[in-house]
């Protein structure tokens, strides 16, 4: 009786404790907490031409810092006031100007980290002030971006003339400056060129390749790779206010960057004999892609140069160790550059000796 007594005790303890843990008043269900696409920080405009090129970095974040996997579209925001009406203080009245699609972005772009859009329903004299926001599947809007604001005036002609050659493993680029502003009215407020590059098959960029606005007629581009097709434009800049305004772009001009440039011919060439043979000198070449030297001598009776080397020279001296008593040699020597394809330069002029030691 003792036992059962106890076991019944037991159960109706472990009811009791689970009728605790089950009862007593339900919360009320939480809601998901909604997340958006982080704010667009980097929103750039550039008026070229008659038209403003916007420009931001694909959002990769949402607000709480987890990652963006559903980011659906933008809407672009745009406020227009005159020249005229003009008032830092007063609040501006945005309206949607577009909203981009970014899978279809994407599927015409689909290398892009950046959206790019060009606004050309404009009018000159007008401030336009632009702002992005981003939305998600579930169309949670982002912040607003950062605010760019354009002063819209009327651009110069675009540069004429531009040039550009191959030299020393860059590009040099020649142009004049534009002959008035777009409506034929004398130039006014140009304060630079921006140059622009591209490879075959590629469009511009947003940006160009100069850091800081060019103020000569002349650019030398460093930064390309041997062996390649490329493209160039410039933009002149003028400035009103605060906006930069490019004209548009001038006639591109295409190169194609395999060095086929030569060095100069080497000089002052001479021919010394010594107990073991004739020593040959010149001066060094100052050609900054130089690679070496080739030697050549023709011994009296051939016909043709033969070179001496069986290797590239390095300095600007050899040992011709391979001479004969009371025989004429002739000698001449070219420089070699380190192009994909080297090129050889012209020959330089020949010395002449009669060997006797």
């Amino acid at each position: 009786m003792e036992i059962k007594r106890s076991l019944k005790t037991g159960f109706f303890s472990i009811l009791c404790i689970i009728g605790l843990l089950g009862c007593g008043k339900k919360g009320e269900p939480s809601a998901p907490v909604a997340v958006s696409p982080a704010k667009i920080k980097d929103l750039a405009a550039r008026p070229q031409g008659k038209a403003i090129t916007l420009c931001w970095s694909i959002p990769q974040k949402n607000t709480d810092g987890s990652q963006l996997l559903d980011l659906k579209g933008f809407k672009i925001l745009r406020s227009e006031k005159d020249f005229e009406e003009e008032c830092p203080e007063c609040p501006k009245r945005f309206s949607l100007l577009y909203d981009i699609d970014y899978k279809n972005y994407m599927m015409n772009k689909p290398q892009a980290t950046k959206i790019k859009y060009r606004d050309k329903n404009l009018h000159l004299k007008n401030i336009y002030t632009y702002r992005i926001v981003s939305y998600n599947s579930a169309n949670q809007l982002s912040p607003e971006s950062n605010a760019q604001e354009v002063f819209l005036d009327l651009p110069s002609l675009p540069p004429r003339r531009l040039q550009a050659e191959l030299k020393e493993k860059s590009v040099i680029l020649t142009w004049e400056e534009p002959s008035a502003l777009e409506d034929g009215s004398p130039l006014k407020g140009l304060v630079g060129y921006n140059l622009y590059r591209k490879l075959s098959g590629e469009a511009y960029p947003i940006d160009p390749i100069n850091s800081e606005l060019i103020t000569t007629l002349a650019c030398r581009d460093k930064g390309i790779e041997v062996d390649r097709d490329y493209f160039y434009t410039v933009r002149a800049v003028k400035k009103t206010r605060e906006t930069f305004i490019e004209s548009e772009e001038c006639e591109e001009v295409a190169i194609n960057t395999t060095d086929r440039t030569p060095p100069d011919a080497p000089t002052g060439l001479i021919a010394i004999p010594t107990k073991t043979g004739v020593m040959l000198k010149w001066n060094e070449s100052e050609e900054s892609d130089l690679m070496g030297y080739n030697l050549y001598r023709k011994v009296e009776g051939e016909a043709d140069f033969k070179m001496l080397n069986t290797t590239l020279l390095s300095r600007a001296g050899y040992l011709d160790r391979s001479v004969e008593e009371e025989k004429s040699y002739r000698y001449t020597v070219t420089a070699i550059d380190d192009a994909t394809r080297t090129n050889e330069s012209e020959p330089s002029e020949e010395v002449i000796i009669r060997y006797h030691h």
